[in-house]
């Protein structure tokens, strides 16, 4: 009968000796369950933080919007029986900045404010809101009102006092596409247009009446909600149905709900990647293993223990490792992690401080597909030896018999250097190993790519715009002037001293539809363009690349953008890469096809008679009666680094995972070959050779295998730098990609460096290889 409790000591005690062996295997294993559990505990919290806002809020499920109130659409759902709450929603400016308002009442169910300073608060304003205005609690407000009053088009200028700041459920998008929201009650509304009217034939009541006329909009919530937006487009297209979209398909929630998609799709990529390098090293340790243990094999054979013993056994050994390495990743992964993107978030959108689970039973996931590639691998490795009769295993591995090639008889080739000679020959002894190598750096230098490839990215997307498209020295903002919101500053500004050029334009909030409809820009260009490098006629329509692809349209298709409740039809002439001004673009002339919408100057781009003037410059534009701001292109560059800045956080994450694997997958291999090769270096030292003779076949072979492997990696870091990037979407700007030749040497001499610094370490190591004892062995 086997002791099979002796063979659980023997696991101990084989962990104990070798550990710093099997330390890569608890490396690696951690890496990989950190970046398991990190981001997947990243996509939890970001969709329970979510999910809590919509819930506490009574977030609908779906919205429909109408040109003008429309009774039989609301008959039409009160004959499908599904509950639905009316309410006036509508976009207008604060001191020519856009807004979202809604206006409520007291009886309103749905989409409530998630959080709010004041329970009682008749007007409320997010935090986006106080922060693009510099405004508190207490201070006074105004934004534009346009209506068709008694049969007369008016544009008011309502004063409102900020009582409270909110979180609402379709303002936690803090980027420019979606416009800080205000949430005043009715009857506050009432009493400011009734000043701003200050007409005495004008009661309350009349107002009051005209606003019951002025719902515009549908909340629905139900499980039919889907089928009942379907239903109603089909019944209703036309110019007084908008739009009927379902809640992640809104202009305002869109950006969040994909960002949460995004989170959850970053599983496919990082942890793929170093559970596949779990296995190559895995693969090899093990190996490694049952190589050196063949003698014990054969021992534990002649005792009794069968196969399935065997392999239990030495499979064992690597779920201990696997099982420490997976304790320590659950640890750090969810506590890392998240709080790194978290940085992202934080800047994006308005997330309140929710206290979130550290631990979920789906982190075990990440232990068992580790446990999994253990015993898979662990099986397939010592299944051959675990089936050999007791007499051959203790024999031990024979010594590999190599064929003299018909190349090794070419004479030239004697004159390569011996570690030269040695580092190819052990290549074609050990093809899987080599094999193994080049796979390894692959994966590192891959990421070192993908890392240095999103700061590329991001640099050349910037430059790109600024210095080529859109090359101006000063960016100018106007406030709209309620009495002339025609008025045109650009005289004012080219008289402004050491500016040589100017473009003004039109900027209208619009939402965007052809497959899909989103929230975007509509920009009005001069005629003739001084500072817009752009090509485009009188009758061109530009769309910005990211827009396109977003709304699933191309050049020469007819998209539809939506102003001020109205629906429009325009064709797309061209595509162009812009990153920052996201929308589509026409002339002055070109928007004349559409009579109902006035030409608004809203900003000028200028250019400088140089750069030194650029402070001048802001100064004294800023002191003209009309402009709300002038900005340097300097400033807007750190804001633009300001955004960017927890996308390169993340790039620092990428690169750092990088160096350890490489590190781990370096040292790993780097170990095998030593201690596969004990006793080619006491031969070579019986034989006269000095250290630094046997050290450098070490290096040789490496760094060899470590060119190849990056250089292959080069080939996959563009690729995973556009998966990456793709599933991690800034709405604020868009990635035009781009790596540098620079990178790329980067990532060689990075990765060749460590594999050098590595191999250094173990050829030091070849003077303690005892050579009596190293050379002991059964041939």
């Amino acid at each position: 009968m086997v002791n099979k409790s002796m063979l659980n000591v023997k696991v101990a005690r084989e962990i104990k000796t070798n550990w710093k062996q099997y330390l890569s295997v608890i490396v690696i294993a951690t890496l990989a369950v950190t970046l398991f559990t990190g981001i997947l505990a990243n996509y939890r919290n970001f969709q329970y933080k979510l999910d809590d806002i919509y819930e506490k809020s009574n977030m609908c499920d779906a919205i429909i919007m109408v040109h003008t109130y429309d009774e039989n659409i609301e008959n039409a759902l009160i004959d499908k029986d599904i509950a639905y709450q009316k309410r006036i929603f509508f976009a207008t400016k604060s001191e020519n900045n856009p807004i979202n308002v809604i206006i409520f009442n007291e009886n309103d169910t749905m989409n409530l404010p998630y959080e709010t300073t004041s329970k009682d608060a008749q007007v409320l304003v997010d935090q986006h809101f106080l922060s693009n205005n510099e405004l508190e609690i207490g201070d006074t407000f105004n934004f534009i009102f346009e209506t068709n009053f008694m049969g007369q088009d008016i544009v008011l200028l309502p004063e409102f006092v900020i009582e409270g700041v909110m979180v609402h459920p379709e303002s936690l998008d803090e980027t420019t596409y979606n416009p800080p929201y205000i949430y005043v009650q009715d009857e506050v509304l009432v009493d400011a247009l009734f000043e701003a009217l200050n007409m005495p034939f004008i009661s309350k009541d009349l107002i009051k009446n005209n606003l019951d006329n002025a719902y515009n909009q549908f909340l629905l919530q139900g499980k039919n909600a889907n089928e009942v937006v379907e239903e109603i487009k089909d019944e209703f297209q036309g110019n007084n149905l908008l739009y009927a979209l379902e809640r992640a398909d809104l202009t305002s929630n869109m950006t969040i709900e994909t960002d949460v998609s995004q989170a959850k799709k970053l599983l496919y990529i990082f942890p793929v990647i170093f559970y596949l390098v779990a296995l190559l090293i895995i693969l090899t340790s093990i190996s490694q293993l049952v190589n050196r243990e063949q003698k014990n094999i054969g021992i534990l054979k002649a005792l009794g223990y069968n196969r399935k013993e065997v392999i239990a056994h030495y499979t064992s050994i690597f779920i201990a490792l696997g099982l420490i390495g997976s304790v320590l990743g659950m640890i750090m992964g969810p506590l890392i992690i998240p709080k790194v993107m978290d940085m992202k978030y934080n800047l994006l959108y308005q997330l309140p401080d929710i206290k979130v689970p550290y631990f979920r039973i789906e982190y075990l996931l990440s232990v068992v597909l580790l446990l999994v590639i253990i015993i898979i691998t662990s099986v397939f490795a010592t299944f051959d030896a675990a089936s050999k009769v007791p007499a051959i295993s203790l024999r031990g591995e024979n010594s590999v018999k190599m064929k003299l090639t018909q190349l090794s008889k070419l004479k030239f080739l004697h004159h390569i250097p011996l570690a030269i000679r040695m580092a190819f020959r052990n290549m074609k002894r050990k093809p899987s190993r080599t094999l193994i190598v080049i796979l390894g750096v692959l994966g590192c230098s891959s990421l070192l790519v993908c890392g240095f490839g999103i700061d590329d990215t991001l640099n050349h997307s910037l430059e790109l715009e600024f210095s080529e498209y859109i090359p101006y020295d000063v960016s100018v903002n106007y406030v709209v002037d309620t009495n002339n919101p025609s008025k045109s500053y650009a005289d004012e500004l080219l008289a402004t001293t050491n500016v040589s050029a100017i473009d003004e334009y039109a900027k209208y909030n619009v939402d965007l539809e052809s497959k899909k409809m989103i929230a975007s820009f509509l920009y009005i260009l001069p005629n003739k363009a001084n500072i817009f490098k752009i090509e485009y006629d009188e009758d061109s329509c530009l769309i910005s690349s990211k827009v396109a692809n977003e709304i699933g349209a191309k050049k020469g298709d007819k998209i539809v953008f939506i102003y001020n409740n109205k629906r429009y039809e325009i064709k797309i002439t061209k595509v162009v890469d812009l990153s920052l001004s996201q929308g589509i673009f026409i002339s002055q002339k070109k928007l004349e096809e559409f009579p109902d919408i006035d030409y608004r100057p809203t900003g000028s781009w200028i250019r400088s008679k140089n750069v030194s003037y650029n402070d001048t410059i802001v100064e004294e534009v800023n002191q003209i009666q009309g402009v709300s701001y002038a900005m340097t292109i300097q400033t807007m560059r750190e804001k633009c680094n300001d955004v960017i800045s927890s996308i390169k956080l993340m790039t620092l994450t990428i690169k750092i995972f990088a160096i350890l694997l490489a590190i781990v997958v370096l040292y790993n291999l780097a170990l095998l070959n030593f201690n596969e090769r004990i006793k080619d270096i006491a031969t070579l030292k019986v034989l006269g050779f000095s250290k630094l003779e046997i050290g450098s076949s070490f290096i040789c072979e490496i760094l060899i295998l470590t060119f190849i492997g990056a250089l292959v990696g080069l080939i996959f870091g563009k690729p995973l730098l556009v998966a990456v990037l793709s599933i991690n979407e800034n709405p604020m700007l868009s990635y035009i990609y781009h790596v540098k030749g620079l990178s790329y040497i980067s990532t060689i001499l990075l990765t060749c460096g460590v594999s050098l610094i590595i191999n250094l370490f173990f050829a030091l190591l070849t003077s303690k290889v005892k050579m009596v004892e190293s050379l002991k062995s059964v041939e």
